[in-house]
């Protein structure tokens, strides 16, 4: 890990690019850091310029002669790399440099060229390079402000990381607007040498900052990153908005896992996998950054509601009620009654607690002073609209003074004019208020699932199960001397029976004839063994429940003159059971993912499926199994039977070894595989196995 501690708090700053002219982006850098009251020493470096305004300018960074923390460069972009070269080789030897400038892979080959240049500079003299592109840094606590906008930022427990300058500009204005304060504002831009995880490696370290908010738009290197994020996820949440999940261009191969384990899917699962908070947009990302700036990770899931109107309370509790992982807390009888005496005979003390709309402050207070006795340790949602009777700003000045008795007490006082100045003295004061209760709840409800999983992801005695037993090379690389892209169905036996798993009984055509008749059970099915025949109900190259011979030979003449192929698999119809699809996909960033969901001609209709990533135990299949909608199914419904779940697991557990032994093994397609809860083994009636080269992502 590098060490960033004077890359983020130096004691010395040298600005190339400095300038008197209020116009030019090296001016604004300079002010902004003299205003911000940052106390290190500060060197221009211009050769235009002898001095500007108090300050000695200089021609050069190695001209400078003293030690320097860091660098901030704003000048155009044909010029950077010579300047970062002269600062590497000065003595001093300065090692940290912020590229401001624009100009670099975004604006097409010569940028690119010059960003490859950058990131060869930052290897070969071992520096620390942010950006190029990007905004710079903003450290509160030292009242450093190393970036292109203005403002007046407040120390903070949320560090909010940004690929997108603009977006952070964006995101800052509105962190001031609600006197929200952060630990760092990154803008990390395009990334030529230091990624999202050397920051967040910098920010597990950081002990101003208690959670983390990533804005991403790609990940570098997804396995480093996802290594980091395992680390300190149970230490500080991390909330990712990330964009680009469906960039055009990107092609995957016509398979129906490859159509069902797209980007998007594939990194909510890696997500979910790490434990991850994922923010779906914009508002979301910021719901979540105003709750980490005032409430702590939620430890119960039993969430309390007091409202003085019944609407909004009632929405509350349709929020809650579909939910699966909050529920409302279930006060017990004696409860109520003490509650009560606090109350007019109209309210209500069911949850949520209807204080009704004539509540003066001192009802509210009442209420949760009561609450804090014995519920402190619970979600509370305070909800307030601006009544005739009611007094918003006294009861947010309450609700501040009871916040140190509520680990978490977020609040949604709803409206508009006459609850402006009790929404603006909530978010001074450390209050979270939100404007809608679901938004409310949904971020508490996000944060509960948080906490479960990284329960889940504590170390399990229970041993990740790649166990590799077998090479299929001798078998590829026939396949490769063929120029082949995808195996024949008994190349993939070979190798699928070296691994535990069976395909069903077949017999092989060529050249539309059968060889023996005889060894054959009807009824059967015909289907060609095609490679290029990815999808065979659309090629017409399928035909079922075959009941004799002579429909057998028809059914041959028939496919070979829809598709001319040659090679085809006669197999005994399958006994009635629940078809599934369970698939591999090797994904360029992030390896080898498996889906496992229903199965059959409208796999790709239905699209119930589940993401899973390996390593992975049966437990945790098991686990992801319950997010399908047909898992009642499979658990057992109306009397019916369940399924063996084990069974499920252990066909998955078998791609996640192929994969892992056989890296050129691009993709496994099995639709599908008949399982059955009467006690009879499973049934594998087609699977398909493609070579890398086939994979364009």
């Amino acid at each position: 890990m590098r060490n960033l501690e004077s890359f983020f708090s130096p004691r010395s700053i040298a600005i190339v690019g400095a300038s008197p002219h209020k116009e030019k982006m090296g001016n604004v850098i300079l002010k902004n850091i003299r205003l911000a009251g940052w106390q290190g020493r500060i060197f221009c470096v211009n050769p235009s310029h002898k001095k500007i305004g108090d300050l000695d300018c200089f021609s050069k960074l190695s001209d400078i002669g003293k030690n320097i923390d860091l660098v901030l460069i704003a000048i155009p972009a044909p010029f950077v790399c010579e300047a970062i070269k002269n600062g590497a080789e000065a003595k001093p030897k300065i090692s940290n440099f912020i590229v401001i400038s624009a100009g670099f892979k975004e604006t097409g080959p010569d940028g690119k060229k010059r960003e490859e240049e950058l990131a060869e500079l930052a290897k070969k003299h071992k520096l620390n390079i942010l950006g190029p592109n990007c905004l710079g840094f903003i450290n509160p606590k030292t009242k450093l402000n190393a970036s292109f906008t203005s403002g007046d930022f407040k120390p903070g427990k949320v560090a909010i990381v940004s690929q997108s300058g603009a977006l952070g500009v964006a995101l800052l204005d509105w962190t001031e607007n609600l006197s929200l304060g952060f630990s760092k504002v990154i803008s990390i831009g395009n990334k030529a040498d230091l990624n999202e995880t050397e920051i967040t490696n910098f920010l597990a370290r950081d002990k101003d900052t208690q959670a983390l908010a990533l804005y991403l738009e790609d990940i570098k290197n997804a396995p480093e990153f996802i290594s980091s994020v395992s680390r300190i996820i149970n230490k500080k949440p991390i909330f990712i908005l990330k964009a680009g999940k469906n960039t055009v261009g990107q092609k995957a191969i016509s398979s129906h896992t490859g159509s069902l384990a797209q980007d998007e899917a594939i990194i909510s699962a890696i997500f979910g996998k790490m434990g991850v908070i994922e923010a779906k947009n914009i508002s979301e990302f910021q719901d979540l950054i105003l709750y980490a700036s005032s409430d702590s990770v939620p430890r119960k899931k039993e969430v309390i509601i007091v409202t003085n109107a019944g609407g909004p309370g009632v929405l509350a509790a349709d929020y809650v009620g579909k939910s699966k992982s909050i529920k409302l807390l279930d006060f017990p009888e004696n409860f109520k009654k003490e509650l009560k005496k606090h109350l007019p005979e109209s309210a209500s003390v069911e949850n949520p607690i209807d204080v009704i709309g004539d509540a003066a402050p001192k009802r509210y207070a009442d209420v949760l002073e009561h609450i804090a006795e014995k519920y402190s340790a619970h979600p509370i949602l305070v909800i307030l609209t601006p009544q005739s009777q009611t007094d918003p700003e006294k009861v947010a000045k309450i609700l501040v003074n009871l916040k140190k008795k509520f680990p978490v007490l977020t609040t949604c006082f709803m409206g508009g004019v006459k609850i402006k100045k009790a929404m603006e003295y909530l978010h001074r004061n450390g209050v979270a208020n939100f404007e809608s209760p679901e938004r409310a709840l949904a971020v508490i409800e996000k944060l509960i699932q948080f906490n479960s999983a990284r329960k889940k992801s504590a170390p399990s005695a229970e041993p990740k199960e790649i166990k590799l037993k077998y090479s299929a090379n001798c078998i590829l690389q026939s396949v490769v001397s063929q120029k082949r892209e995808i195996l024949y169905w008994d190349e993939t036996k070979r190798i699928f029976k070296s691994y535990g798993l069976k395909l069903a009984t077949s017999v092989s055509a060529r050249d539309g004839k059968i060889v023996n008749f005889n060894n054959l059970k009807y009824p059967c099915a015909l289907k060609t063994d095609d490679p290029k025949i990815i999808h065979r109900w659309d090629k017409k190259a399928v035909i079922l429940n075959i009941r004799n011979e002579r429909d057998l030979k028809t059914a041959l003449r028939q496919i070979q003159k829809a598709t001319g192929t040659k090679k085809m698999l006669v197999q005994p119809m399958a006994k009635p059971g629940l078809e599934l699809i369970i698939g591999l996909k090797r994904d360029k960033s992030f390896g080898p993912v498996i889906i496992c969901g229903l199965g059959g001609t409208f796999t790709e209709i239905w699209k119930d499926r589940v993401i899973l990533i390996p390593p992975l135990t049966v437990s945790e299949i098991t686990e992801e199994l319950k997010k399908l909608q047909i898992f009642p199914i499979l658990k057992g419904y109306r009397g019916d039977k369940g399924y063996n779940l084990k069974e499920i697991a252990n066909i998955i557990l078998a791609l996640q070894n192929i994969a892992a032994e056989n890296p050129d093994i691009s993709g496994i397609d099995i639709n599908p595989v008949m399982v059955y809860n009467n006690g009879s083994q499973y049934q594998i009636l087609d699977a398909k196995a493609y070579l890398r080269s086939v994979k364009n992502n």
